[in-house]
C-alpha cells in the first residue's frame, strides 16, 4: 500500500499555466486525509514552492532547491546540503568569465553580488523573458515580479562579505533566453567544477547544488527519516532532473505524459500530460486502492 508520494511541481502538479487544477487538489487533500504523505520535490526555493502551495490551501512536506533542503509543512528545516563557502568564489568567477549574472540561494535566503540596478536589469532582460519562453501563455505582470524579487534579496558589494553572513549556500544558479550561452557556461563547470551537481531545469535556467543535492537523495533521507519503505513509496515527474529519484530501485514510478523521452523510458507506469490531469488521474487510482 502506497504511504508516501512524492511529486515534482512544475511540469507535473502546475499545468502550462502554472497553476494546480481543482481536480488535482480534491485528490491531494483526500490522500492525505487517508494518511498518505505527500512530499513535494522541486528545483524552485521554498520561498516560491510555498506560495503556490498556500494559494490553493495546501499543507505538504517540501524539498526545494533539487532536493539541497527538506522542510516539513510547518516550515521546519529537517535536511540540508550546503556548497562548501571555500569553493564558492571559484564558481563565480566561472560564472563571470561567461559573463553571467546569477543568484546565491543561502541558508539565510536570496544573495545577489551586485546592485538593485544590476539585479532589476537581469529580471527584466534575462530572467522574464526566459520565464516567457519557457511558458508562453503564462501572464506575467513585470513590474510586480521584479519588486518581489528585489524586495526578497539581499544586496552586497564583495564576496567576502556575503560569504561572511552567509556561510551556508545552497545553490547558484541562472537564467537566460540565450541557450548558447548557458550551454557554454554549463560545459565549462561540468570542467572545471566536476565535482558539483550542475542541472537544468529547462534550457532556459541553470543551478549549481553539492554534488549530493540530488532529488533521489532527498527522497532517500525522507523515507529513512520517516521510516517508510521504497516500496510503498510512489514518486511521479516529468523532467530530467527528476531522474535521480524515478530511478530509485522498489519505487512505483510515473512518468507524466509530457515527460522526457528518458524518464518515460525509466519510469513503470505513464500518465496524462500535466494539462490532462495527469496527476489527479494517478492520486485518484491511489485512492481506489486505499
Amino acid at each position: 500500500m502506497i504511504q508516501l508520494i512524492v511529486s515534482d511541481l512544475d511540469g507535473t502538479l502546475l499545468n502550462s499555466d502554472q497553476q494546480i487544477t481543482k481536480r488535482t487538489i480534491r485528490a491531494i487533500k483526500q490522500l492525505q486525509r487517508k494518511g498518505v504523505r505527500l512530499l513535494i520535490n522541486t528545483e524552485m526555493n521554498y520561498f516560491d514552492t510555498q506560495q503556490i502551495l498556500e494559494t490553493y490551501d495546501l499543507q505538504c512536506d517540501i524539498a526545494c532547491f533539487g532536493g539541497s533542503c527538506i522542510f516539513d509543512s510547518y516550515g521546519k528545516q529537517l535536511h540540508a546540503s550546503y556548497i562548501p563557502s571555500e569553493r564558492i568564489p571559484e564558481m563565480l568567477r566561472i560564472f563571470g568569465s561567461c559573463r553571467t549574472f546569477y543568484e546565491i540561494h543561502s541558508a539565510n535566503g536570496l544573495c545577489i553580488l551586485g546592485s538593485k540596478t544590476g539585479y532589476k536589469n537581469y529580471l527584466k532582460n534575462e530572467v522574464i523573458p526566459s520565464i516567457k519562453k519557457e511558458f508562453p501563455s503564462l501572464k506575467i505582470e513585470s513590474d510586480t515580479y521584479i519588486q518581489n524579487r528585489i524586495i526578497h534579496a539581499h544586496f552586497y558589494d564583495n564576496s567576502r562579505l556575503l560569504l561572511d553572513e552567509n556561510p551556508q549556500i545552497i545553490k547558484i544558479s541562472t537564467q537566460s533566453p540565450d541557450v548558447e550561452k548557458l550551454n557554454t557556461l554549463t560545459n565549462t563547470l561540468h570542467t572545471q567544477v566536476p565535482d558539483f551537481a550542475v542541472s537544468s531545469h529547462s534550457p532556459y535556467r541553470l543551478d549549481v547544488t553539492a554534488v549530493n543535492a540530488l532529488k533521489g537523495a532527498a527522497v532517500n533521507f525522507y523515507t529513512s527519516l520517516y521510516d517508510i519503505s521504497l516500496r510503498n513509496t510512489m514518486i511521479i515527474g516529468y523532467s530530467e532532473n527528476d531522474y535521480s529519484m524515478l530511478g530509485l530501485p522498489y519505487i512505483e514510478s510515473i512518468a507524466m505524459g509530457n515527460s522526457a523521452d528518458i524518464i518515460k523510458d525509466i519510469c513503470l507506469h505513464h500518465t496524462a500530460s500535466n494539462d490532462d490531469d495527469g496527476a489527479a488521474i494517478v492520486f485518484e487510482q491511489v485512492l481506489s486502492q486505499q
